[in-house]
């Protein structure tokens, strides 16, 4: 019980000062979102060829991490690799004649990338215990930083990579996922649902395309995704977020459990930094 408090002491405390900057805040509700893959896998096995980590921020910005676990170069690639989003629109990893707002280069959000990377670094078992922070992340290059024994590379945005032997590195473009995170959120009534990956209402899915013999021939990793809760309590009255907290956490005692949540105060203020998200989520064949 102590830890818990610490837990949410800080975050909900950062929330709540927040006020003194705008005057009078108000704080509507608690709002809770979390997010599987259509077939749970834990422990990657020795005989897969390919892993993926999937890091998801507070913004709904999806980042897809490749490890190679074969003794063979792996090409990607990326005009036969797609973000599927929930809406339904397919846009390629590599598209040059994409840029919208759903898609951003990756070299512009290194700085929120670095800290989503120490999850995933050690869900796919990179490094060891002693490595789980993957930080000298760069484009087109490595470079260690600090006590991390491993590297990240972006993959820069070329139609295809090659992915040495028993390496790694992050797919060239992170996406912004609708009706995932704070502003997914902002305007949810009163609710408490559940879903089945046939029943949700957001879906989206990642395609990867990889080749272990020399492009020869290619297969494809498919991870669908799907929101499993979603939670809003009201604050019933004013300051009172605590109280909707935990009644958040009272109808989904396993809510800080699940591979990937989100949790924020829907307010007047700040959407962009009125909650956090914890989690990582992975897949292999």
């Amino acid at each position: 019980m102590k830890q818990f408090k610490i837990f949410w002491c800080l975050p909900l405390s950062i929330i709540l000062l927040s006020c003194s900057t705008v005057g009078k805040l108000v704080t509507n509700a608690v709002a809770y979102q979390s997010v599987r893959t259509e077939q749970y896998k834990a422990d990657i096995p020795d005989d897969a060829t390919i892993a993926v980590g999937y890091s998801i921020g507070y913004d709904g910005s999806l980042i897809a991490i490749v490890r190679n676990l074969t003794d063979q170069i792996m090409i990607i690639d990326q005009t036969k690799s797609f973000f599927v989003n929930s809406d339904g629109l397919s846009t390629s990893y590599y598209d040059p004649t994409v840029r919208t707002t759903s898609s951003t280069d990756i070299q512009s959000n290194t700085g929120g990338a670095s800290v989503n990377l120490g999850a995933i670094g050690g869900a796919l078992g990179i490094g060891g215990p002693l490595s789980g922070i993957l930080s000298g992340i760069n484009v087109g290059g490595s470079n260690t930083v600090g006590t991390s024994t491993t590297n990240t590379t972006y993959f820069a945005d070329l139609p295809q990579i090659s992915l040495a032997p028993k390496s790694h590195g992050a797919m060239s473009k992170t996406f912004i996922i609708s009706g995932i995170g704070g502003h997914g959120m902002s305007d949810l009534g009163p609710m408490n649902s559940t879903y089945t990956p046939q029943s949700s209402n957001c879906k989206f899915s990642v395609c990867i395309s990889y080749s272990v013999d020399g492009g020869n021939s290619f297969e494809k990793i498919v991870t669908p995704f799907y929101v499993n809760a979603l939670i809003a309590c009201p604050v019933k009255r004013h300051g009172q977020v605590n109280e909707a907290l935990r009644e958040v956490l009272t109808i989904k005692p396993d809510a800080l459990g699940e591979s990937w949540w989100t949790i924020c105060a829907v307010n007047n203020y700040d959407l962009d930094n009125n909650g956090f998200s914890r989690g990582f989520l992975t897949d292999y064949k």
